[in-house]
């Protein structure tokens, strides 16, 4: 399977998300957030970057999360995850395409309802740069092993529930849980080709560059 070039991509993942004003309405009574899920390319690869959170913070220290937060008063969703994403990774919200989003998820341990977007940034080889005060790290995954539905497991060690293993972590809990709604969005947006010999099975090889 290969993973579209960018128009064909962008094109049919925004076909296949919510329209980014159109996804629904926060938890009556919960805090609102946004977070975006950023494809970037890499060294000819699709790439989604994660935030590791400060092991100091408040609301899910030391997790695996995408960019975002709350929103400001007055302040649409999707403006508040791209202004996550400047503030958090360093992004320009220029650089942010936005293409659609999933049903909110709602998180009972910080009481937050969170709307998941997803977002093509057209920086080719971005640099990111964290904030320390809330960032301790940012992952950068393969969109490839991101849709490997093999790649998910639960078990019931550390990481409890369905969750994706990485080096030394895991993502898990509220960002495993906004990712079930976005996965199958992005599965759809890969298109039918000859296995490249880079994986077998749901794992997935870019094109060429």
């Amino acid at each position: 399977m290969t993973v579209p070039s960018s128009p064909e991509l962008i094109s049919r993942l925004a076909a296949a998300l919510l329209p980014i004003d159109r996804w629904g309405t926060f938890r009556r009574g919960a805090r609102p957030a946004a977070v975006v899920a950023l494809l970037f390319r890499r060294e000819g690869r699709w790439h989604v970057p994660f935030v590791v959170r400060q092991g100091g913070l408040r609301n899910h220290p030391g997790q695996i999360g995408l960019p975002g937060g709350g929103l400001n008063p007055d302040e649409n969703a999707w403006t508040a995850a791209a202004r996550e994403a400047n503030e958090e990774i360093g992004v320009k919200t220029d650089d942010l395409v936005p293409l659609g989003a999933a049903p909110p998820v709602y998180a009972a341990v910080s009481n937050y309802s969170v709307v998941p977007f997803v977002a093509w940034l057209r920086t080719f080889e971005p640099t990111f740069v964290p904030d320390s005060d809330e960032v301790a790290a940012v992952l950068e995954v393969p969109l490839s092993t991101l849709i490997d539905e093999n790649a998910w497991i639960e078990t019931a060690d550390s990481w409890p529930g369905l969750h994706l293993p990485l080096v030394d972590t895991a993502i898990w809990g509220l960002t495993a849980r906004l990712l079930a709604d976005l996965l199958p969005a992005l599965r759809a947006g890969r298109r039918e080709a000859e296995p490249s010999g880079e994986g077998s099975g749901n794992q997935l090889a870019d094109e060429p560059r």
